[in-house]
């Protein structure tokens, strides 16, 4: 994974350490909260797993489940992937997560990105992750890849908002 696109080393070299918070897991979903030393959520993270099973990431992919960030996870077990800005999208905060950013913003950007893991026993690779990274307002300027482009964002994409109880602003109302 290129460091330029390791959004917990941007958020570090902003706030200082980052924690992370699960806030919800099912199967293959799950919600995270990376927490500034001030404890102030700075991204709220949404991720749906795709694929885990192959056995280059199957040992990683437990830490990962076990409350280790995903990015810089996967770059310490030295696994090769690739995070792929998909497109960006602006989101209505609901109360809660305006407490967690601090802010009483409404509505802010969620950048979607796909990771794929390379293969390089079997030379292919495959679609790992997909991911909303739900960036607070106050720092938005500062995360690359959050101008609006919700058209190449689909339905099923925005399902996986939806499981974190999060909708599009109204800015987008023709998702």
């Amino acid at each position: 994974m290129n460091v330029n696109e390791l959004h917990t080393e941007l958020l570090e070299n902003l706030f200082g350490p980052i924690r992370l918070t699960i806030a919800k897991q099912e199967n293959e979903l799950r919600i995270v909260h990376l927490y500034d030393p001030n404890d102030i959520s700075r991204t709220l993270g949404v991720v749906r797993f795709k694929n885990f099973d192959s056995p280059t990431i199957k040992e990683t992919h437990k830490r990962i489940l076990q409350g280790e960030l995903l990015g810089k996870t996967l770059m310490e077990a030295n696994i090769p992937c690739i995070k792929s800005y998909v497109g960006t999208v602006s989101v209505q905060l609901p109360e809660w997560l305006k407490e967690d950013f601090n802010t009483t913003n409404g509505t802010t950007s969620a950048v979607y990105s796909h990771i794929t893991i390379v293969d390089q026993v079997r030379n292919k690779s495959f679609l790992y992750a997909e991911l909303f990274e739900i960036i607070p307002p106050d720092i938005i300027h500062l995360v690359p890849n959050t101008q609006s482009n919700s058209k190449i964002i689909d339905t099923e994409m925005m399902k996986l908002l939806g499981y974190a109880d999060i909708s599009p602003a109204l800015i987008d109302k023709n998702l």
